[in-house]
Order: C-alpha cells, then structure tokens, then sequence
C-alpha cells in the first residue's frame, strides 16, 4: 500500500541521506550543483524524443523530479528556509501576476514592482479561496 508523503516527512527523510561537507557554503554549491545536474538529467530525455524520436521514459522523468526535490529540499534545510512559505509565497506572485489565468499579455508585462511588494509582504495579503 503506497502513501503520500508529506513535505515535512519528506523533508526529515531527504536530510538523513544528504551528506554535510562540512561548510554552509559547500554545502550550498553542492544542492545547487545537484539541482542544475538532475535539471539536465530530466532535459535529456524530452532532447532524446524531440531530436531521436526516443519515447520519454516516464518512470525516468519521476526518478529525476524526485531527485531535484532533495536537492531543494536540503537547500532549504541548509538554509532555515521554510519550503512551505516559499510555495505559498509563490502562489501569491503567481496571483499577484496573473489574477484570473495565465494569458501571454500578462506575461510578457508583468508589474515586478508589485511583485516585488508580494514577495517581500504576502502574508499581508489574503490569497484567493483561503479559508477565513
């Protein structure tokens, strides 16, 4: 019987196996290196369909997605951050961004300032369909 894993637990188990160089520092360049790495791991195999004609092995693509979320999961351990704000945080960018749905105008023009202001104060802002 498989069960979901919540991102606390996941957390807790990403950063038993996540080696410690001993350095903040290193330790940083090794999640963003690893991030960067399994981003070219998962880019490989949609190259391959697009330029071979390889189908895309989709229990790959899980594989290597699995694998970029504990390089960002310990990145964010390293760092005391808070994955769970950062999601909701982007979440009220995205909002802020695009208010009904994404349209290309909206994209191509987007207000940075206020975004800025979002990022920098958005658990000020109540994001849409919160429970009051």
């Amino acid at each position: 019987i498989r069960r979901q894993m919540n991102l606390q637990k996941y957390s807790e188990l990403a950063k038993r196996t996540c080696p410690d160089l001993g350095d903040n520092f290193l330790n940083n360049i090794h999640m963003i290196f690893g991030m960067s790495t399994e981003i070219g791991e998962l880019t490989d195999g949609f190259k391959k369909d697009l330029a071979y004609n390889k189908l895309i092995d989709w229990v790959n693509v899980e594989e290597e997605l699995g694998d970029i979320l504990f390089y960002i999961v310990n990145f964010c351990t390293i760092n005391n951050l808070d994955l769970s704000k950062i999601l909701d945080q982007n979440i009220a960018k995205l909002q802020r961004r695009f208010p009904d749905k994404f349209t290309e105008q909206l994209a191509k023009n987007r207000d940075l300032v206020g975004e800025r202001k979002v990022l920098e104060g958005y658990s000020q802002i109540k994001l849409i369909n919160e429970p009051e």
